[in-house]
C-alpha cells in the first residue's frame, strides 16, 4: 500500500516537472513543446493605405500531419487583402487557416496580406491552434499569441483635414462666421429643432467626415464633435457645444413681431379705408344738403330788388 502511494507520489512529481520543462505529456506518450504557431513581420509598422505581409508559421520538432488555427484582427484598422499557401475561411475580423499533410513535415509558413485603412494600433492573433502530429498523431493544442501592427500617417497623401463649410440647421448663416482653423463653436437653436443636423464639406475631397452617433438635442447643452481623416491618416476634431433653449430664437421672434405688424398695419388700413369712405359718404351727403334748391321769394325782397334790363316787373299787391 505504501509502496503504490509512493509509486503515485513519483508520478505526479515527474508529470509537473515535465509540464514545466516545457514538455508535453498526453496518455504515455511526450511531444517536445516546440510545437507551435507564431506570428511575424518584417516591420510592425505600416502607412496607412499601404500594404505589410504577416507571415504564419507552424512548426514542431516532429512532422505535422494537420494545421489548425483560428486568427482575429481589428477589421477598423486592417483589412485581409491577401493570402498565400493557405486554405482559409471566416467572416472580417477573423480568419481560419487549416491544411492538410500527406506526407508530414516540420515546419509550413502562410503569408497573409493586410492593407492599413486608418491610422492607430492592431493587434493580429492567434486565439487558438491545433497540430495533429504525424507519427504519433497526437493532438496538440498551441498557445495563443499576438503580433501588434502599429499604422502611421502616410507621409506622401494630404494630411489637410479641415472644413471647408459647413452649414448647421437652425444656425442662420453660419458659413459667414465658420472658419476652417477654429475647431470649437458655440451655438443656440430654437426649441423647435429636436436633431443637430449639419452640411459639411472638407477641404480635400477624399477626406472623410464622420458624424456623432447620437444627434439628438436636449433642451439645454448638448456637445457634438465631428471628425474629419484626411488621406494621409491624421485626423481633425471639431466641437459644437449647441444650446437648444426652450423657446425659439429671437431672430424667430422678430419676423413673427413684423408679420404681426404687418396684420395690424393691414387692419389698420381697412379702418382707415372705412373711415375714409365714411368720410366720403358723409361728404357726399353734405354735398347733397349743400346743392342750392328753388326757395320761395318774399314779399319784401321783391318790391326791393332792383328791376332788371328788359324785364318787366309785376307788382302783386
Amino acid at each position: 500500500m505504501n509502496k503504490k502511494f509512493i509509486s503515485m507520489i513519483g508520478a505526479a512529481a515527474l508529470t509537473l516537472c515535465l509540464v514545466v520543462g516545457g514538455v508535453v505529456v498526453s496518455g504515455m506518450k511526450t511531444v517536445a513543446s516546440g510545437t507551435q504557431i507564431t506570428l511575424s513581420v518584417e516591420s510592425p509598422t505600416v502607412e496607412k493605405d499601404e500594404e505589410i505581409k504577416v507571415i504564419v508559421s507552424a512548426s514542431s520538432g516532429e512532422a505535422m500531419s494537420y494545421i489548425k488555427a483560428k486568427l482575429t484582427y481589428d477589421s477598423e484598422v486592417l483589412e485581409l487583402v491577401e493570402t498565400s499557401g493557405v486554405q482559409l475561411s471566416g467572416t472580417n475580423g477573423e480568419v481560419h487557416v487549416y491544411e492538410t499533410l500527406a506526407y508530414g513535415e516540420n515546419e509550413r509558413n502562410y503569408e497573409l496580406t493586410f492593407k492599413a485603412l486608418e491610422v492607430g494600433s492592431a493587434n493580429i492573433n492567434v486565439e487558438e491552434g491545433n497540430i495533429e502530429l504525424y507519427e504519433s498523431l497526437e493532438l496538440i493544442n498551441v498557445s495563443a499569441s499576438s503580433l501588434p501592427i502599429e499604422v502611421v500617417k502616410n507621409t506622401t497623401a494630404s494630411d489637410d483635414a479641415r472644413i471647408k463649410e459647413i452649414a448647421v440647421a437652425g444656425v442662420k448663416d453660419m458659413n459667414s462666421t465658420f472658419n476652417p482653423d477654429v475647431f470649437e463653436y458655440n451655438l443656440e437653436v430654437g426649441v423647435s429643432m429636436e436633431m443637430f443636423l449639419y452640411s459639411a464639406t472638407a477641404m480635400n475631397a477624399d477626406s472623410v467626415i464622420v458624424a456623432p452617433e447620437d444627434l439628438m438635442l436636449d433642451i439645454g447643452a448638448n456637445r457634438f464633435e465631428v471628425r474629419v481623416t484626411a488621406p494621409a491618416g491624421n485626423e481633425q476634431i471639431y466641437v459644437f457645444n449647441v444650446t437648444r433653449l426652450d423657446h425659439e430664437l429671437e431672430e424667430e421672434s422678430e419676423v413673427e413681431t413684423v408679420e404681426e405688424t404687418e396684420t395690424e398695419t393691414v387692419v389698420e388700413t381697412d379702418s382707415e379705408t372705412v373711415v375714409e369712405t365714411e368720410s366720403v359718404q358723409e361728404s357726399e351727403t353734405e354735398a347733397i344738403e349743400v346743392v342750392p334748391t328753388p326757395m320761395p321769394v318774399e314779399e319784401s325782397e321783391t318790391l326791393n330788388a332792383e328791376p332788371l334790363e328788359g324785364q318787366a316787373i309785376e307788382v302783386v299787391e
